[in-house]
């Protein structure tokens, strides 16, 4: 008889989550986030997390803006309304929400105190087979926002040498990472 275990978000999300309240200062938070070398910060003012800052966040929202970041608070430009899974939750599953939703960050939320987060980044670490689920909403996404081919974001694994990118870029009909790039364009 085989037993199938399958791979839960408690198995692969981090439990040393970096937390802020809302009323700190944007340049508070980059601060914290070089610190603690995270891209991200959840914000929370009691146990349930309120919203999400990205790095992306505070250069979209703050920076191209020219709005001074010691001047503008964390819950002016956090991203609210914060998709969350369960520990317990299958790891495809989160996955399939990630994509669905384009994003690459989830609080991991237990009776509704917040108990960890989970990356595109931990799901390919512990189970790469769900590479093709993250990539393939990458790929969809490609045709559904109009981004110029700088800017276009799309994470996922170098088919060069093999290691996660949080960025790819298409080179000679492969996904490479930015350094397999700049060697294959120096041969």
């Amino acid at each position: 008889m085989d037993v199938e275990t399958k791979m839960t978000v408690h198995d692969a999300m981090t439990t040393n989550v970096v937390t802020v309240d809302p009323s700190i200062s944007v340049a508070e938070a980059a601060y914290i986030m070089t610190k603690e070398k995270v891209g991200s910060l959840i914000v929370k003012s009691n146990a349930e997390p309120e919203g999400l800052i990205t790095e992306s966040d505070i250069i979209q929202k703050v920076v191209s803006k020219d709005l001074k970041a010691s001047k503008v608070t964390i819950g002016e430009v956090m991203t609210k309304d914060l998709i969350t899974i369960e520990p317990e939750k299958e790891l495809n599953e989160a996955a399939r929400l990630m994509a669905r939703n384009n994003i690459r960050r989830l609080p991991v939320v237990k009776d509704g105190s917040l108990v960890g987060i989970l990356t595109s980044t931990d799901v390919m670490a512990v189970s790469p087979e769900l590479t093709e689920i993250l990539v393939e909403s990458a790929r969809f996404e490609e045709n559904t926002t109009t981004y110029t081919e700088e800017e276009r974001p799309l994470p996922g694994i170098c088919e060069i040498c093999g290691t996660f990118a949080e960025y790819l870029e298409e080179y000679d009909g492969k996904y490479v990472c930015e350094e397999c790039k700049e060697e294959l364009e120096g041969e």
